[in-house]
């Protein structure tokens, strides 16, 4: 009995928080993003899924599915491990632009 009276209270607390109409922010689910420290990418042409990296050696990087002012990684500026492996966290971080028509 006492777990059916629970997760009666459970559901309902969920219920009451979903109705708030507060809705959490890009910068409140990351405060990455809300650091403007990061270079931003150029966009590549007209395209709205590809950027050029800020990073040397500018190379054209496909963003789809990620939204302008979020962050990305440069894979070719990724440091090798022992067997030339490149490790991922450490490839320099920039800001997906705002895209133009």
């Amino acid at each position: 009995m006492k777990s059916i009276y629970l997760i009666l209270s459970s559901v309902s607390l969920l219920t009451l928080a979903s109705c708030s109409n507060s809705s959490p922010t890009d910068s409140d689910l990351n405060p990455v993003i809300a650091d403007k420290n990061y270079p931003s990418a150029f966009q590549y042409k007209t395209s709205k899924n590809q950027v050029i990296s800020p990073y040397r050696p500018y190379n054209v990087i496909d963003v789809k599915g990620m939204k302008p002012g979020h962050l990305s990684r440069d894979p070719s500026t990724a440091k090798k491990d022992k067997a030339g492996k490149p490790i991922p966290s450490t490839a320099k971080i920039f800001r997906i632009p705002e895209f133009k028509n």
